[in-house]
């Protein structure tokens, strides 16, 4: 069992009683009811507006006739009117479902029919998109547009109502538990069809506690700038900011060149990024403007390599860091003000239970690489299961242990060090091999976008490493450049002998690389192989 974490770290939760959306509002409105809790480009609301804004457009899912614990998907963009349905949803104990806007065809069709949702809310310019799929909604009875719906052609069996049109009176606030769940995620799989997460409102709750790395503070003005159907804007981000007693800022969408200038003119303080997102505002070019923002504090996942370097340039006081999943909310952190390490994410929360195990549940010796397993103290920390999927949400747990599918090992500070998922690990004679680590080095190319790597058959045993790269656009690289480039940076077992440069990765609409296609093309004509152009990668080097 791991331990170790930083002197003085304590996780302080409320009751579990007190760990809902509801009360959480409840509490901010008791405290600062005139205090800003979210604006966007076009309105602000105070936490006493955004509690009875949410309350009134509930009543528009009354006549809706949509019941507690019953189902409402929302595609909708960045904005203060899907916090308002989510609101309304969670307040009055039904259960938001956020679709990826990015969805379409039938992977969009699973979402709605697999959560069962009768009623859609959907922004206009995404209606077109449910046309061709529309026997495969066969429960899908309201469309809830925002927008006019003018020039909206549905099936007639559709009822089609207007977003604008569902405020109505100010419901009554019902009874909210933490165990009643506030949603149903969706996890994007590489492989399979997506996986609902059936998720309390516990989960959230945990997932965006205070004291540790994912929220700001009661003086802090929080940017938003990821799509709010993730669970880091949703939970991590907003959430987390009202408990905290925050004020949040929505963005339509992250823009490196805008985002400090934005975070200047709304006067943010915090931010949560993505580790891409702080490698593409590192590489804009340096500017007097640099400092000239209010930010302070970032969370980054993962940690940019030059962290340090950023900090200095970007004038901030500190880089925040974690791990943590859909199904099992926030496992580690950094605390603000303690050391951040590229490469580790973070101590394990104190009221987390972990363990790093071997193919058969047995705990691996110190230091060494093994499979993540987790446990929380508290109940409703966890999912209640994948959504209509008893196969899938049996085989996450064994051996009463929730069985993360991620590789770490500790690092002697005791912070955790991510090494793979299982199913991308390579074997190459004898050695494991990290594919995250390797498109770590390659990344760091400066002509590099972005790089996949997979397992391709060796003809004498185990696996070859092919490494599947994007260049960034007019930037000029060749197969043995890139090679020259990884020799003094990796293992030697760990250098990829094939090298093919691609136009793009393919994805999941969630941004998951789609290793399982780039497996399949294995070694095609277009794959360079160094071993054909006569080099030799030995433990000493080429």
């Amino acid at each position: 069992m791991i331990s170790l974490r930083p002197s003085g770290w304590a996780i302080k939760l409320p009751p579990l009683k007190e760990r809902t959306l509801a009360a959480v509002l409840e509490r901010g409105i008791l405290l600062h009811p005139d205090k800003m809790a979210v604006r966007d480009p076009d309105r602000v609301l105070t936490y006493a507006q955004l509690y009875e804004q949410s309350l009134k457009m509930a009543s528009g899912f009354d006549q809706l006739q949509v019941g507690r614990q019953e189902t409402v998907a929302i595609m909708l963009d960045n904005h203060i009117d899907i916090v308002l349905v989510w609101f309304a949803l969670a307040l009055t104990a039904r259960i938001e479902v956020p679709v990826n806007t990015s969805f379409r065809g039938r992977l969009l069709a699973h979402v709605i029919a697999n959560c069962e949702a009768r009623v859609l809310v959907i922004e206009k310019h995404y209606v077109d998109r449910l046309t061709t799929i529309m026997d495969l909604m066969p429960r899908l009875e309201t469309v809830v547009i925002r927008g006019n719906v003018v020039g909206v052609e549905l099936p007639p069996r559709l009822k089609v109502e207007m977003l604008s049109s569902l405020t109505g009176k100010r419901v009554a606030a019902p009874q909210v538990d933490p165990w009643d769940l506030i949603g149903i995620m969706y996890t994007s799989g590489t492989t399979g069809v997506s996986k609902g997460v059936r998720a309390p409102h516990a989960l959230a709750y945990q997932c965006a506690t205070p004291q540790t790395w994912l929220c700001p503070g009661p003086d802090d003005i929080n940017m938003i700038t990821l799509p709010l159907f993730h669970i880091g804007a949703q939970w991590m981000g907003i959430f987390g900011t009202l408990i905290g007693g925050g004020g949040i800022v929505i963005q339509p969408r992250f823009s490196a060149s805008n985002f400090w200038k934005d975070a200047r003119d709304y006067q943010c303080t915090f931010a949560h990024v993505l580790g891409s997102m702080a490698d593409f505002l590192y590489r804009q070019a340096p500017s007097q403007d640099d400092t000239r923002h209010p930010i302070r504090n970032m969370a980054m996942a993962p940690v940019l390599p030059e962290v340090e370097a950023f900090k200095v340039r970007f004038g901030l006081d500190g880089v925040c860091t974690g791990y943590g999943m859909t199904e099992a909310g926030s496992v580690t952190g950094t605390p603000l003000g303690s050391s951040v390490v590229p490469g580790q994410i973070g101590w394990v929360r104190p009221d987390v239970e972990v363990r790093i195990v071997d193919k058969h549940d047995i705990d691996v010796p110190p230091g060494a690489t093994g499979e993540l397993v987790i446990r929380h103290q508290d109940p409703w920390s966890v999912m209640d299961g994948y959504h209509q999927m008893p196969d899938a949400t049996l085989s996450l747990w064994r051996n009463l242990w929730l069985h993360t599918g991620d590789m770490v090992r500790q690092a002697d500070n005791g912070q955790l060090i991510f090494r793979d998922r299982i199913k991308d690990s390579i074997r190459r004679r004898g050695e494991n091999v990290s594919s995250f680590e390797v498109e770590r080095e390659i990344n760091e190319h400066p002509a590099v976008m972005e790089s996949g790597i997979v397992a391709v058959p060796s003809s004498e045993s185990e696996d070859e490493v092919k490494a599947c790269v994007v260049r960034r656009p007019g930037m000029a690289l060749n197969a043995e450049e890139l090679l020259r480039f990884l020799i003094p940076r990796l293992p030697y077992f760990m250098v990829p002998r094939y090298i093919e440069f691609l136009d793009e990765l393919p994805k999941t609409p969630t941004g998951k690389v789609r290793k399982h296609e780039l497996r399949a093309v294995g070694v095609s004509s277009a794959t360079w192989d160094r071993e054909v152009a006569g080099i030799v990668v030995s433990r000493s080097g080429r």
